[in-house]
């Protein structure tokens, strides 16, 4: 799946395709020669994932800066990470099933990855987690063994359970492998501070944003990543829509885009295959797999851009709220974006390409 070839993208199943920015006027300076390269987490050097994962647990213990009377309302709010997750928090009903879905993730999880080079230190690029490589068996995977080089264990296999109802989208998941806390590798120590929210098989806290210690619960599912992120999933998606409604819809799993033959979207399938915080509509950034699971959902967008770039670059479709409801206007390039704590508003339009406008990245 990786590439020599600067510029260019493959998709799992070999077919070759030119990135949207390819032969096309750039307005942010960057040059494709020059782009930081995000890799699969299995193609990181054992060096690198421990340099990742040292960075994301420095950015979860630097204070925030919230001003007192933002951190009257945010009580949660203890670090710059919280800040991360706060944020998500908040605009969760204008950034799923909208027009900007894609784009916002797009650019929170490069604010994210532009905080742990500046604040922290790190080196690298934010990786991403191909999921056809793990759907069969996650729980077997490399990213979960909890060893030093991983990112944390599955959680603690917490025995006889029932189907669990997720609120949020008003279907009881399946049970999976663990449902526990996280108890090995770089964040079974990690404290949460705010949650959870809306997340199936979890109490769910009286006030969003209250401050609420407690660990990272993961309860990874392979009944839900078989029937939802499989190359064949991935391919399908990419391949079989050609325009931007369904393409985000189907990923999504949006009511207004039902697909019998798609249960969960791939979308739904990487949370809730991780499963607990990473199930939480909401507060899933609290899990830091939130960042290499929306890395790949980006990565998914490029290639489906690069197959027909003139027409998909600037492709958006939908309004500012949640399935449009309340319903609201058409979103177009001309609006700005929201990003909360992390980031100052940007321009609708400079998120719709990796390498232009504030970003210069592709993937392998």
């Amino acid at each position: 799946m990786a590439t020599s070839e600067r510029g260019k993208l493959f998709v799992s199943s070999g077919v070759e395709i030119n990135h949207p920015a390819v032969g096309r006027e750039r307005t942010g300076g960057c040059r494709p020669e020059d782009a930081q390269i995000r890799k699969e987490w299995r193609e990181l050097t054992q060096e690198e994932r421990q340099q990742f994962t040292d960075a994301v647990r420095c950015l979860q213990s630097i204070p925030t800066t919230l001003a007192d009377d933002l951190r009257q309302i945010y009580p949660g709010v203890q670090t710059r990470y919280d800040e991360f997750l706060a944020t998500h928090i908040n605009l969760t009903s204008v950034i799923h099933q909208t027009a900007d879905f894609l784009a916002w993730h797009r650019y929170f999880i490069h604010t994210f990855e532009q905080d742990l080079k500046s604040k922290c230190q790190y080196t690298g690029s934010l990786p991403y987690w191909d999921w056809g490589l793990d759907a069969e068996n996650p729980h077997l995977s490399v990213l979960f063994n909890g060893d030093e080089y991983s990112m944390g264990s599955n959680g603690a296999f917490i025995p006889n359970r029932d189907p669990a109802y997720w609120p949020a989208i008003h279907e009881y998941i399946p049970v999976g492998t663990g449902g526990g806390c996280v108890y090995e590798g770089p964040f079974s120590n990690y404290t949460i501070n705010m949650g959870p929210i809306d997340g199936a098989g979890q109490k769910a806290v009286n006030y969003r944003f209250e401050h609420h210690p407690h660990c990272l619960k993961r309860d990874i599912n392979p009944t839900v990543t078989r029937a939802s992120v499989t190359f064949r999933h991935i391919t399908e998606l990419i391949l079989s829509y050609d325009t931007i409604e369904w393409f985000q819809g189907v990923m999504q799993k949006d009511p207004r885009f039902s697909v019998p033959s798609v249960p969960y979207g791939v979308h739904r399938g990487g949370h809730v295959g991780v499963g607990m915080v990473m199930g939480d509509a909401a507060g899933s950034p609290g899990d830091p797999m939130f960042y290499l699971h929306h890395a790949q959902i980006d990565r998914v967008w490029t290639i489906w851009q690069g197959l027909d770039p003139d027409t998909r670059r600037h492709a958006i479709w939908g309004t500012h709220t949640i399935v449009d409801t309340p319903p609201t206007a058409n979103m177009t390039l001309d609006d700005m974006i929201d990003f909360g704590f992390v980031s100052e508003p940007v321009q609708f339009r400079d998120l719709m390409d990796t390498l232009d406008g504030p970003f210069c990245y592709y993937y392998t």
